[in-house]
């Protein structure tokens, strides 16, 4: 396998059946596995994954855990181990990938590269077609803007553009779109488990530390790697983001980049 897509996932079965469709439209064929990482244990889910695992032309893994509040960290962690290749894309349950998401990240992939793209945020409205019909035709660049898409440059596929237009400075990494090398994240023991309340304290935390090791580059996928972010109400609230920006200062000014609490937990007396 060239690539190991994981998939943050947490009971809404409807949304994994629309991301598995567009995995298995995807133009790179035969290159990948995915791995359904469950902050939960649904019978549901369970049951779903296994009707799937027989009609994808691609492996489908799945791990849970029981529901104990917020442990995306640890099911990522979880997932990360659980990867057969030595490159690992990360998707969020809500999001689709265009069809040459996989094809894309494989010809970006070098060593000491991380790479990271942005989404494109669905109205409900186009949202609810594709649910429905169950196809992604809609997703062209007009149709998202006359049905009241947001953010809907990020659903330019041009791929020849050339890097200095793209690169940002900062808050790169989004869980939703994100392409590191398993190497990298092992260096740095994955996700730190410390962050147990939804917001995206996990993404900043893992790109200061993986920054922090000077042998790497961030490498945009702008026009590239394109996500479309299905309609939903947001599920955290600003206090949790709040606590999250703690934990996360607080870990900056320890500069602790290898983390305590993730794959491997260290004992900090040694």
């Amino acid at each position: 396998m060239q690539a190991s897509v994981v998939i943050s996932y947490y009971k809404n079965i409807a949304n994994l059946e629309i991301l598995l469709l567009a995995l298995k439209n995807q133009s790179s064929k035969n290159t990948f596995e995915v791995i359904i990482s469950e902050d939960d244990d649904a019978i549901e889910t369970k049951k779903f994954i296994s009707q799937q695992q027989a009609l994808l032309p691609f492996p489908l893994i799945h791990l849970s855990q029981s529901d104990e509040g917020f442990r995306k960290c640890r099911a990522l962690n979880r997932a990360i181990e659980a990867a057969s290749s030595d490159f690992i894309l990360f998707l969020d349950g809500d999001c689709i990938p265009h069809r040459h998401f996989i094809k894309e990240y494989l010809l970006a992939k070098l060593p000491g590269r991380i790479l990271y793209g942005r989404r494109v945020m669905l109205s409900d409205r186009i949202s609810k077609d594709i649910f429905q019909h169950k196809k992604f035709a809609g997703l062209s660049i007009l149709n998202l803007l006359l049905k009241g898409c947001k953010r809907v440059e990020e659903g330019l596929y041009m791929p020849f553009l050339p890097q200095f237009l793209k690169q940002k400075s900062s808050g790169r990494l989004l869980g939703c779109n994100m392409g590191i090398l398993k190497k990298d994240l092992l260096s740095i023991n994955g996700f730190d488990e410390d962050y147990t309340f939804a917001g995206g304290g996990e993404d900043s935390d893992i790109e200061w530390r993986l920054e922090a090791l000077k042998n790497l580059t961030f490498y945009s996928m702008k026009f590239r790697a394109i996500v479309y972010h299905l309609y939903h109400v947001d599920r955290f609230t600003p206090a949790m983001e709040l606590k999250n920006n703690v934990v996360l200062a607080k870990k900056i000014n320890q500069n602790n980049f290898v983390c305590i609490n993730g794959i491997q937990k260290l004992d900090t007396r040694l």
